[in-house]
This record gives C-alpha cells, sequence and structure tokens, in this order.
C-alpha cells in the first residue's frame, strides 16, 4: 500500500502504534524510557493538520494503519557560531513487527524525504538509539550520515 498523508480520524491508531514504540523503547534502554507511557504530550490534530509538519501512514492490506513517521520544520540555533539552515528533523518513525522487512520504512522516509524537498528545507535530519542496530543499518544503507555522537559514563 502507498504512504499517504495522517487524517484526523487516524489519530486512535496513531495513538495505540506511539504506545507501541515507547514500550519497545524502554525495552531498548530502560535507563531512559518508561515501561507504560501515554504519549498525552503528542498534539496530534496539530501535527496532522499544520503545514509546517506531516504524518504519514501505511496501511496494510486489510486497510489497517500499521506504521507512521512525523517530521516537522526545524531550524539551527540562532548563535552566531553555527551555519543558519532550516530543515525537516524527523521526530518519530514506528513500523508495527508484523509489517516489518517489507520496505515500509523505507518507504516512509522517502515520502518524509519528499516533503522535505516540496518545505524547501536544506536537509532531513533523524535521531536514532544507538542501541537498535537495524534501524542504524537502514539509515546508513539509505546514505544518512552520522553528525553528533551522545556519550554518558554512570
Amino acid at each position: 500500500m502507498p504512504i499517504i498523508p495522517a487524517k484526523l480520524t487516524d489519530i486512535a491508531k496513531l495513538t495505540t502504534l506511539y504506545q507501541q514504540l515507547t514500550t519497545e523503547m524502554h525495552v531498548l534502554q530502560p535507563t531512559n524510557y518508561q515501561a507504560d507511557y501515554t504519549p498525552e504530550f503528542f498534539d496530534w490534530q496539530q501535527m496532522i493538520t499544520d503545514p509546517l509538519q506531516a504524518v504519514f501512514i501505511h496501511q496494510n492490506q486489510d486497510a489497517q494503519i500499521d506504521a507512521f513517521c512525523h517530521v516537522t520544520t526545524a531550524q539551527t540555533s540562532p548563535s552566531p557560531l553555527f551555519i543558519a539552515h532550516r530543515f525537516a528533523y524527523l521526530t518519530t518513525l514506528y513500523v508495527a513487527p508484523e509489517a516489518r522487512r517489507h520496505h515500509v520504512a523505507t518507504q516512509l522516509l522517502s515520502s518524509a524525504k519528499q516533503w522535505q524537498q516540496t518545505q524547501a528545507l536544506d536537509y532531513l535530519e533523524l535521531t536514532v538509539l544507538g542501541n537498535n542496530p537495524a534501524a542504524l543499518a537502514l539509515y546508513q544503507k539509505l546514505g544518512y550520515t552520522t553528525q553528533n555522537q551522545t556519550l554518558r559514563a554512570n
């Protein structure tokens, strides 16, 4: 199925998928992410209707949403130290387990990249958990390169 923009009627399913994502994030990094988090901070309505943001979805053969991504407009710090850029930032990408390994994430990333270009933004940026090798491999395969790394010592 093709990637399409989310509609307001998709909010309940998007919320459920986001809860699945946060559960998986907790498994990967239990000291950083809550186990049973309810994403109340997301204003799905604004994310879907604001022209400076986009939510893309994938539907399975039964027309059920099984993946989504959210991309928004961002800009570099106004500090004179940095070169000014307006860019697209992929805040979230999630593919339900049953839809993985079917190029759904690649399709979602392609839609986010097309949105970035349509918005005339300089580049598409994302953050990935360092211990998510499948995601890292996909992003590297698609040409994403590391710009920064966060290191931590206990």
